[in-house]
This record gives structure tokens, C-alpha cells and sequence, in this order.
């Protein structure tokens, strides 16, 4: 965090946090934040790959039992739907603004 201030103004931090995990000072601050968004089908087959490529976590030897526990929350860190109904909950927030991956590849 220390080294983070000493970077000049308008810093680009990349995060996978859920917003419950940020520092609440975030919001009452002037910084702009920007979600990403993907589609479903497309996260889940991104995360399989990283998943089953994570030494430290288990492998699945299939994509059905991989995308049941994607589908119920089950895997490593939190439900990928869990973490977009969080960030939903800041959709009118004047410097928040979320957009899919496909609207920005546009």
C-alpha cells in the first residue's frame, strides 16, 4: 500500500476484489472505478483453465463437476454471480460505472 501512494496521480489498480472487500474510503474519494463484466458461459470456462491450473487448489477431472460447484459457489473464493449481484448494488454510484467485456471490445 505504501508504495502504491508514491506512484503519481491517476493510477490504474487492477483488482479481482468484491467491493465489500475494498477499503470503504474508496467511494468517498475521487476515484473512478470501472467494472468488468463477463458473460457467464465465458467466465466459467476461463476460470475451469485457471482453476485446473492452480497447483494449490484441487483439479476437476471433469467440466460437469467443475460447473456444478461454479454454478453453486463451491469453488475458491466466492460465486462469480454472488460477486456481480454485490457490484449491481452500485450501479447508480456517479463514479462507478460497469461494463460487459464484449461492450468494451465494441
Amino acid at each position: 500500500l505504501q508504495r502504491m501512494k508514491k506512484l503519481p496521480s491517476r493510477r490504474i489498480i487492477v483488482t479481482h476484489l468484491p467491493p465489500h472487500l475494498l477499503p470503504p474510503s474508496i467511494l468517498q474519494s475521487k476515484a473512478k472505478i470501472l467494472v468488468l463484466v463477463w458473460n457467464p458461459k465465458n467466465m466459467a470456462v476461463s476460470y475451469y483453465c485457471f482453476y485446473n491450473n492452480m497447483p494449490v487448489l484441487p483439479s476437476f477431472t471433469s467440466w460437469y463437476g467443475y460447473f456444478a460447484a461454479f454454478m453453486n459457489g463451491k469453488l475458491a473464493w466466492e460465486s462469480y454471480f454472488d460477486h456481480l449481484v454485490e457490484c449491481n448494488k452500485y450501479i447508480g454510484h456517479q463514479r462507478i460505472m460497469m461494463i460487459s467485456y464484449k461492450e468494451l471490445k465494441e
